[in-house]
């Protein structure tokens, strides 16, 4: 993997303001995706995650976190956060700018447990495809600590067809991106976006239950997802 989001977010934590990413998708043009949004202060935060943050409990899993925007509020907040990613670039970022505990590891081998298992900036999308939505779910319930929680965010992109846009073969929230950092490209990815029946459909087939917490203008929505008797 070239890590190019990381060196992107690298470079602008370095002081390049003009830092451009490039996001090229499956469904429509390129975009360019604002480096700036990873460094987001805390009153720049949306609603939906300052709702995120204030429904995490205990000790916190910050999953895909990214240049650490979450954890460092939770972190000034007195909690005791673990920011993970697999991207070295982002793992650098994080630990110039004051993120105690970085982990740079795959979750799907990681063994802590938390009471608080944060997953933003639609986190479902980590899952990759819908056929992995319900073993998406099982590795984050073995992160939980007895009475734990997932928060999580989606939402429905089904708008992004009502133009006549072809959907996908399969389910129409399975996208693939891939990333463009000056003038190189990184390899096709999958990421998902899953509507909120299908994802009440998932979390049910793993025996787990859902809440939704909030849903926005844009059909984004938070999700807080737990053990079935919890």
């Amino acid at each position: 993997m070239k890590d190019l989001h990381g060196k992107a977010i690298l470079d602008y934590y370095k002081g390049n303001d003009e830092a451009t990413l490039i996001l090229h998708n499956s469904y429509g043009d390129p975009d360019e995706m604002p480096v700036e949004v990873f460094f987001r202060e805390e009153e720049d935060l949306t609603t939906l995650e300052h709702l995120a943050l204030i429904e995490s409990k205990g000790r916190v899993l910050d999953l895909g976190a990214g240049a650490g925007a979450h954890a460092l509020v939770l972190q000034s907040r007195g909690f005791e956060v673990f920011a993970m990613e697999n991207s070295p670039g982002c793992v650098d970022v994080m630990r110039r700018s004051g993120v105690r505990n970085v982990l740079f590891e795959d979750f799907r081998k990681h063994q802590g447990q938390y009471d608080t298992v944060l997953i933003l900036m639609n986190g479902m999308g980590l899952a990759g495809t819908l056929a992995q939505v319900e073993g998406f779910l099982q590795t984050c319930e073995k992160l939980l600590s007895p009475g734990g929680q997932i928060l999580v965010d989606s939402s429905d992109i089904s708008y992004l067809y009502e133009d006549g846009t072809p959907k996908p073969k399969g389910y129409f929230g399975e996208v693939r991106y891939r990333y463009e950092f000056q003038e190189t490209k990184g390899e096709w990815f999958d990421w998902l976006y899953v509507d909120q029946r299908m994802l009440a459909e998932k979390v049910s087939a793993v025996g787990m239950e859902l809440e939704i917490l909030m849903t926005d203008e844009n059909d984004q929505y938070l999700a807080c997802i737990t053990r079935s008797g919890t």
